[in-house]
């Protein structure tokens, strides 16, 4: 599966944007190596099995982790099916990842661009893990959910 046809037009059933663009972090201690962190990031089975908010159900996953490579999470949730998918920007094994992020509904349009940062960092006991996700400009308060219950998920399969 790739990444491509693409629409990037505005969501039409979306609030008026947030203007200027917020960033959520969420920063969780989770008892693994950011080796093993990294391994579950990228993996994209492991991704299939952590990755979301309750209620969604992953159905594919792709992830080429080179700078440049496009990744992709194929979802249904109770609104419907939507694919949330970009490109990876930065990979620093074991330290960082930056991805470029959007959402792209049922109908084929590609919502706001946004751009996820991760960082790993080694503590006596594991990992402090921190997602900054920014240039959000429709529902912070859901990114912030999804990236919470997300980080408890992973915790969980570490």
């Amino acid at each position: 599966m790739t990444v491509t046809d693409m629409k990037t037009e505005p969501m039409t059933d979306a609030p008026a944007p947030l203007d200027p663009p917020v960033a959520v972090t969420v920063t969780r201690e989770i008892a693994a190596t950011p080796e093993r962190l990294w391994t579950l990031w990228l993996d994209p089975d492991a991704r299939m099995r952590w990755f979301g908010m309750d209620g969604i159900t992953n159905t594919a996953c792709v992830s080429e982790p080179v700078v440049g490579g496009a990744w992709r999470m194929d979802t249904t949730g109770p609104n419907g099916a939507f694919y949330i998918s970009g490109h990876y920007v930065a990979l620093e094994p074991h330290r960082r990842i930056v991805m470029s992020w959007a959402h792209t509904g049922g109908d084929g349009v590609r919502g706001n661009e946004t751009e996820a940062e991760i960082l790993f960092e080694p503590n006596e006991d594991g990992t402090r893990v921190t997602v900054n996700h920014r240039q959000i400009r429709y529902t912070p308060d859901m990114f912030a959910l999804g990236w919470t219950q997300s980080l408890g998920k992973i915790a969980d399969m570490a």
